[in-house]
């Protein structure tokens, strides 16, 4: 009987908020339509888009092209996916950014780029997580302080030399973005601060590759909104 009594209120606040949408359908104007559907249903989620084998892995982080300012934002962002997955309980072991990088810019030329999963192999990653920076800005055009980034995501593995993620069928990585919230100006004005923005944005970049891999929160409303104090 109390699964019975606990099931009808249920369908009764299911109902209810049925009821809520179709009213403010039928209205040009609703802003209460998303606050209703958090209090009932919760803030909405994002699945994870992959399941990462729990091997030994390392992070590389690509700027082949020179967009990043700095040599050290690569290992920024490779430690804050690390850091995360293992946080999240998703791999137990993993290996510094930086080593696969020094293996990189130790062994391979413009001309020969080393294969990715000989990086990992020489770093002695089992599964190597493989982020091409796209786009790095600190600001947006038109010169609004807003920095954002975009990074190509595959997973490699690296004894097989094979592609998981995105499939194989897929010609490009999987493609993540993320754009701040606007920053002080002042920050703009002096090289420590503009690292400040660098480093942060680094961070944030490399907090949404690991998103990729277990499920999250969808951005809270206004969480991008304003300049950050």
């Amino acid at each position: 009987m109390k699964y019975e009594i606990t099931s009808t209120r249920y369908m009764m606040v299911r109902t209810s908020s049925v009821a809520l949408f179709a009213m403010c359908m039928s209205v040009t104007s609703c802003n209460y339509l998303v606050p209703a559907a958090y209090m009932i249903d919760g803030p909405p989620s994002i699945d994870a888009q992959y399941t990462l084998p729990d091997q030994k892995t390392v992070v590389f982080v690509d700027d082949r092209s020179n967009i990043l300012s700095r040599t050290q934002l690569r290992a920024v962002i490779g430690d804050k996916v690390a850091t995360d997955l293992m946080s999240k309980g998703l791999v137990s072991e993993t290996i510094a950014s930086r080593d696969a990088l020094s293996i990189a810019r130790k062994d391979e030329t413009v001309k020969k780029p080393m294969p990715i999963s000989e990086i990992g192999q020489r770093a002695g990653a089992e599964t190597i997580i493989y982020v091409k920076i796209q786009e790095f800005a600190l600001s947006e055009p038109g010169g609004l302080s807003r920095p954002s980034a975009l990074a190509s995501v595959k997973v490699i593995d690296v004894t097989g030399r094979s592609r998981l993620y995105p499939p194989p069928s897929e010609l490009t990585g999987q493609l993540v973005t993320t754009n701040m919230r606007e920053v002080g100006t002042d920050l703009y004005q002096s090289t420590a601060g503009r690292r400040q923005i660098e480093d942060s944005l680094a961070a944030e970049i490399g907090a949404e590759v690991a998103k990729l891999f277990y499920k999250h929160e969808v951005t809270e409303l206004g969480k991008n909104l304003g300049v950050r104090k």
